[in-house]
């Protein structure tokens, strides 16, 4: 009765064990542009996001260095990691001290 116990735990153990949902892995890539910096999110080795200007600007304003692409580009992979909606926007751009300019339109 005990060997058929531990048996039934062993296997329901190593059957838990092969049947977790693996993780999907979120890699982000810095890309050079030609002023600055944009960023990629890679998920499951394919380009998820392709990102190369400041998101929640009008305009195409690349990020001034690559610092602040990583940033920008680890609260998308966080965003997507917690299933949220990966948009960035201007207060959560300000927060993490992002430099953009606003464009004036006449």
């Amino acid at each position: 009765m005990t060997k058929t116990l531990w048996k039934s735990l062993f296997f329901s153990g190593i059957c838990l064990i092969a049947c977790q949902k693996k993780s999907n892995p979120i890699d982000i890539k810095i890309t050079q542009q030609k002023a600055g910096y944009g960023y990629q999110i890679i998920k499951n080795k394919k380009t998820f996001i392709d990102q190369p200007y400041i998101p929640a600007i009008p305009g195409e304003q690349v990020f001034k260095d690559s610092l602040q692409a990583k940033k920008t580009a680890s609260l998308v992979a966080q965003k997507i990691e917690s299933s949220s909606i990966p948009r960035i926007s201007v207060d959560e751009l300000d927060s993490m001290k992002i430099e953009y300019e606003i464009q004036k339109f006449h």
